[in-house]
């Protein structure tokens, strides 16, 4: 949590982040359909209806949405919970089998998925009902999907075993163009869709935030703001909680009573009012990596000096991150990237990958942790070269963080093959193998 958060929140009588960009039951807002959603995906599980699926657009609150369902459903009710589908094949089987806790004596499709009925049909006849909540669902390969139809076949007595509800975004109807899942698609008894909101409704949104964070003043944004915030962030509440938060910041800054216009103009600045859709992210996204550069110039150039250079790296040779044995051609060769040019570089390989090849998260570094940076960015252009180093930012605890990825392969086992031997040199660091759909969902500088 930044300092200014901390005053901010002191100055406005908060007890708590109101725009926070994890997902907390506590700031659910039943507004803007929101409520009516919620209710119906309760009662279509109590029915025993066996697929629903609701679509929102990243940032929208599908996320939290899915978090309320968990919170809300009934302690009859037994919840499989996956909240970003990276899995593939059979994994997806393994996933559901592990959180229904089954000892798996074989790790085969058929044998878990057999495994996954006979427990299924236990759980049913003890009283029981069985949900699988899948967030991201527009991510999941067309494997997976047939493995989902096959679920979903499992019934007794025309009660489905598996209740499934989908979380996606609207990328979900491509996949359901593929005629090979029709019979999956058929099923669905609901399709509800997350609306964006209105400017009334941000304005209604704000309050509720506020209000579950502690705020029991006048109305705080003005109209004025609320319609600034509404414009700018197309009515995406991710979008407008990056908005709201630095408005505050402005207002406290200001030691104004209220966010009033000015203060959304100050975070907006000079934004056209024609401005592409998530323009705004790679505003704040341009912002954090000139922050970042300008906090390395103060560092590393604490008196007035001339710089006839662009800045780079930060140098130090404490964080050496070249071993005493690496090849000097090798660490020529590597010569560094602007990071700037690195991210905008990331951003752009990022956005050209195919969905469903998949990456290697190797950590998240918190904004201001630039050495700790270098060194991880350094060490890994040592194994696999300074092209395939790439760098985004994104979120890390409801805080900026970078996330940085060991390259892009065309498949898991590839990407397996690449983990093992980043394994063999730094066995403490926990990668992630993902795919490129569920990472996009997490960027902050990526347009879709």
């Amino acid at each position: 949590m930044s300092w200014g958060l901390i005053l901010y929140q002191t100055y406005f009588g908060l007890h708590s982040p109101p725009f926070r960009l994890t997902s907390h039951p506590d700031f659910f807002f039943l507004g803007a359909g929101r409520g009516e959603i919620l209710d119906t995906v309760l009662s279509g599980i109590q029915a025993g209806e066996g697929l629903i699926q609701v679509i929102a657009e990243i940032g929208a609150g599908k996320t939290l949405l899915c978090r309320m369902l968990l919170a809300r459903l009934s302690n009859r009710v037994d919840t499989i919970f996956m909240p970003n589908f990276a899995v593939l094949e059979n994994e997806f089987l393994v996933t559901i089998a592990t959180q229904l806790q089954i000892q798996l004596s074989g790790t085969s499709c058929h044998q878990v998925y057999a495994r996954i009925e006979a427990e299924l049909i236990q759980r049913q006849a003890a009283g029981r009902r069985v949900v699988l909540l899948l967030d991201a669902a527009h991510a999941m390969p067309v494997e997976s999907f047939e493995l989902l139809r096959l679920l979903s076949d499992l019934a007794v007595r025309s009660q489905p075993l598996l209740q499934i509800v989908l979380f996606a975004r609207p990328e979900l109807e491509l996949q359901w163009a593929n005629t090979a899942l029709s019979p999956l698609r058929e099923r669905v008894s609901h399709n509800l869709v997350l609306p964006s909101l209105t400017v009334d409704e941000v304005s209604e949104y704000l309050a509720c935030r506020l209000s579950a964070a502690g705020y029991q003043g006048e109305t705080l944004f003005s109209a004025a703001a609320v319609q600034l915030i509404a414009k700018a962030a197309h009515g995406i509440s991710r979008q407008i909680n990056l908005i709201a938060d630095q408005a505050l910041l402005a207002a406290y800054t200001d030691q104004a009573v209220s966010v009033d216009a000015k203060h959304v103009q100050s975070v907006l600045q000079d934004e056209a009012a024609s401005s592409p859709r998530f323009s705004h992210l790679w505003r704040l996204a341009a912002i954090m990596v000139l922050g970042v550069l300008s906090l390395l110039f103060w560092y590393f150039y604490p008196d007035p000096v001339q710089i006839n250079e662009p800045l780079l790296w930060p140098r130090s040779e404490k964080l050496s991150t070249l071993s005493e044995n690496a090849d000097s051609k090798l660490r020529a060769a590597a010569a560094p990237l602007l990071l700037n040019e690195r991210v905008m570089h990331s951003n752009k390989k990022l956005i050209a990958a195919d969905a469903n090849s998949m990456t290697i998260l190797v950590s998240k570094v918190p904004q201001n942790q630039l050495l700790r940076l270098e060194q991880l960015v350094r060490d890994l252009e040592v194994h696999l070269g300074p092209s395939r180093v790439l760098v985004y930012p994104t979120l890390l605890n409801g805080s900026l963080a970078w996330g940085v990825l060991a390259g892009l392969y065309p498949d898991k086992k590839k990407a397996r093959e690449i983990t093992q031997l980043l394994e063999q040199t730094h066995p403490q660091r926990k990668h992630k193998i993902q795919t490129i759909g569920v990472l996009r969902g997490e960027m902050l500088l990526l347009r879709d």
